[in-house]
């Protein structure tokens, strides 16, 4: 294994966890924030904390996925190029190739936590903005009845 695939590999680790741990911070603090008062309306604040929790399971994925990639490349990167060619390095190999798979599951995991979270902020978005499009007709409505009563009660 050359330097610069090291250099990589430990540059990806390396964003890797600062993301996770930026994140889980972040959402972390969302969650303890929306232990006391908040002035959220409770469907929000319900929404919040799971977003908030999809977010640190993605944070957690995220760390599994730099472990992961550090033991790959760092650890036994040169050991899995110079066994690759010999018979007896099957068992290794094996092991080897199962942590990919695994590190490329982790990968979908994460993908698909990532639209599942879109969905949810669609989804919550599009309920809210029915919910503002509602009151300003209703308001609109009750507007237009009151100005019809006064107008009714003078003519």
């Amino acid at each position: 294994m050359e330097w610069n695939e090291r250099v990589c590999g430990a540059l990806l680790v390396a964003v890797l966890t600062v993301l996770a741990g930026f994140y889980a911070w972040r959402q972390a603090a969302m969650l303890r924030r929306l232990r006391g008062p908040h002035g959220l309306s409770d469907e929000e604040a319900r929404w919040r904390r799971g977003q908030a929790r999809r977010r640190l399971l993605g944070s957690a994925l995220m760390l599994a996925l730099a472990a992961l990639l550090a033991w790959a490349v760092l650890v036994v990167g040169e050991r899995a190029q110079s066994l690759a060619d010999t018979p007896e390095a099957h068992h290794f190999m094996r092991l080897y190739t199962s942590v990919w798979i695994v590190f490329l599951i982790l990968l979908l995991a994460l993908v698909i936590l990532a639209a599942v979270d879109i969905w949810f902020n669609r989804r919550f978005s599009l309920r809210q903005h029915r919910k503002i499009l509602a009151e300003r007709r209703a308001m609109l409505e009750r507007e237009v009845a009151r100005l019809r009563q006064g107008r009714n009660g003078h003519g």
